[in-house]
């Protein structure tokens, strides 16, 4: 990883960087730093073998958020959609500002919808001049093929649990690592777990379970309101726990065959709480949630 980013610092530096990268796995946090110091490095007057200079004014526009040529594009709910990428694409043909590139960081590029895709892959036909086109997604497989094909793509490893707790701030450490543990060390869903709290996060999947194991459906009430994004890192939690029970012999496949259904019909812009509901039934006419 040291060495692909090196030799990704060399050629912005030489000015040969791909118009289009593709940056997927690994911590979206670490994808967003590498997007920063890359975005420092074409833009930088003084910008040397070392990288960024870190303190002129170009880099401490871009540190915090205020250059005009430097832009970031993340899904307003649980995708991108087309709207976005219509009004990020009027600014990516605009003129330059003040910067030697326009830098635009896509994050979440995997929940691109398919017209937002076909539309940002307009822009990758004819990329404007001086554009560099950051994509970063946790799972290359989620984007469009024929973005993938013109794309230069850089894997970022996953971290372990000690190097990914180094690069928070600010955190109880026995949360964070519970939080880790949770995510079956996918450090993006940590990080989701972390904002939406562990406790709370703990508590709705325990009341979903209950509900569950007694065939309750008037226990299900108690689970909401819940929005789209709750629903699904509650829903992803539970596919990672039923995953483990597979291979501990604690969960039988249904339970995570019909987790991962409701969360695919959750993606598509269903009702939390009717994708919550009909998962709930389903579990019961499978004879309850086999969680521990």
């Amino acid at each position: 990883m040291k060495l692909q980013l090196a030799l990704l610092e060399r050629a912005a530096r030489e000015n040969r960087v791909a118009h289009l990268l593709l940056f997927h796995g690994g911590s979206a946090l670490h994808q967003r730093e590498v997007a920063l110091r890359l975005a420092q490095i074409l833009n930088c007057p003084n910008a040397g073998s070392e990288g960024p200079c870190q303190e002129c004014p170009t880099c401490r526009k871009i540190l915090s958020g205020n250059h005009p040529d430097v832009s970031w594009l993340k899904p307003l709910k649980a995708t991108i959609g087309i709207e976005q990428v219509l009004a990020w694409q009027e600014k990516a043909y605009l003129k330059h500002y003040e910067g030697e590139y326009k830098v635009s960081v896509i994050e979440q590029a995997d929940t691109l919808t398919l017209p937002a895709a076909n539309s940002l892959l307009k822009v990758i036909e004819e990329p404007p001049e001086r554009t560099v086109i950051i994509l970063c997604a946790e799972n290359a497989e989620g984007i469009l093929p024929t973005i993938q094909s013109r794309a230069q793509l850089v894997f970022f490893p996953n971290l372990s649990e000690e190097s990914w707790l180094r690069g928070l701030a600010e955190v109880d450490e026995q949360e964070a690592s519970l939080a880790f543990r949770l995510s079956g060390r996918n450090q993006n869903l940590a990080a989701d777990i972390l904002q939406h709290g562990v406790l709370w996060l703990q508590e709705w999947v325990g009341k979903f379970r209950t509900a569950v194991e007694e065939e309750d459906f008037l226990k299900l009430f108690a689970l909401f309101p819940i929005d789209k994004n709750q629903a699904l890192l509650c829903l992803q939690v539970m596919a990672v726990q039923a995953q483990e029970g597979i291979k501990n012999g604690t969960i039988r496949p249904y339970e995570f065959l019909a987790i991962g259904k409701a969360i695919d019909v959750l993606r598509q812009q269903a009702n939390p709480r009717l994708v919550i509901e009909v998962l709930a039934l389903e579990l019961f006419q499978q004879g309850g949630a086999g969680c521990d």
